[in-house]
């Protein structure tokens, strides 16, 4: 990133960055590949959010009423409940602060992206992640939780 405004999403996410007891950015990661899920929720906690994982739609709608995820990133092609209907639910669900919703898939035709941005996902990215993308996520995140937390 280019210029002087850059912050570590690590900084954001500091008791330092809002004061004492500043909110941690709370991120849900849902993909029904295990290995994919459980690696991006701990790149999202060494950049230092909290991160929950769900493996399909509809433990990710039931994980979010619950943990209240300022960022969720959902797999398309889940099982029991598609990433486009788990994102739907989410965001119909009641909230006192912002939600950010990014799809992370496999699936990356103009169709796909669409059909994510009419479920009401905020941002689609294609599998695999970049590590650049996972830390502007993780600022993200926590400056949504700046503001919950505010």
């Amino acid at each position: 990133m280019a210029g002087g405004n850059y912050v570590s999403p690590e900084a954001a996410n500091s008791p330092d960055a809002g004061g004492e007891g500043a909110a941690i950015a709370r991120v849900l990661v849902a993909d029904d590949d295990h290995d994919a899920a459980d690696t991006v929720a701990e790149i999202m906690r060494t950049l230092g959010c909290e991160a929950q994982v769900a493996y399909d739609g509809d433990e990710a709608v039931t994980l979010a009423r619950r943990f209240r995820p300022d960022l969720a990133i959902l797999d398309l092609g889940m099982p029991r409940m598609n990433g486009y209907e788990a994102a739907r639910r989410i965001r119909a669900e009641p909230r006192a602060s912002p939600l950010r919703i990014v799809a992370l898939s496999g699936w990356g035709r103009p169709e796909d992206r669409r059909q994510a941005a009419e479920a009401g996902f905020d941002l689609h990215l294609v599998k695999p992640a970049r590590i650049e993308d996972l830390e502007e996520l993780a600022r993200s995140a926590a400056e949504i939780a700046a503001q919950r937390g505010a």
